[in-house]
């Protein structure tokens, strides 16, 4: 993020804002799964894997057959998870908004990094709800345990919609890239409101 914006801003920006400037949205890391192909020219090639102490590991059958050793899975458990989860296509619902040129989670309470994760799918948070059954406000620790200082979030009177939603639309097969749809839309609303 190249701006700053100071807590005050941001929660004076988000209490100004209406529900119709706030979207349910899935978002995907951007990370790529290996093709077939590229996975089996891996298996099958002499490329050098290196391990921590920069011995080489000659191919990826060595690495298995090493990792099936308690000791050596100790080792490198948290290194193999961070691969793991580098590759996969993870995804989480976000209620999203703009605040200049920057999308920003409520939900969060912070800006989305969209050079890391991209929008796969996107709908308008009035869809499900208004101003009779949604708002924007502040919620403090004692209402919220998670919370370590007052904090503007959604509040809704049923979250059951919320989790609807996300049960539709997480999984979806398709995750073609929307971000730059979701910021076209959203420049289309005339009253969205500008950092001073």
């Amino acid at each position: 993020m190249t701006k700053k914006y100071s807590q005050e801003e941001l929660d004076r920006i988000l209490l100004s804002k209406k529900l119709n400037e706030f979207y349910l949205a899935v978002v995907e890391n951007r990370q790529e799964l290996l093709t077939d192909e590229e996975y089996e020219e891996i298996v099958k090639s002499s490329k050098i894997i290196y391990d921590d102490n920069k011995k080489a590991v000659k191919n990826i059958k060595d690495v298995i057959d090493k990792a099936k050793t308690t000791k050596y899975l100790k080792e490198v458990a948290s290194d193999l998870m961070r691969v793991i989860y580098s590759l996969s296509q993870i995804r989480h619902l976000a209620i999203l908004t703009m605040i200049d040129d920057d999308v920003y989670d409520i939900g969060s309470a912070k800006f989305e990094n969209l050079k890391r994760n991209k929008i796969i799918h996107f709908d308008n948070f009035t869809t499900l709800y208004d101003e009779s059954n949604a708002r924007i406000r502040y919620f403090t620790p004692e209402e919220v345990p998670q919370l370590t200082k007052k904090t503007v979030l959604m509040d809704v009177d049923d979250e059951s919609l919320i989790q609807a939603y996300e049960k539709a639309h997480v999984r979806q097969s398709e995750s073609k890239d929307l971000t730059s749809d979701f910021i076209t839309e959203f420049k289309g609303k005339s009253y969205t409101l500008k950092r001073k």
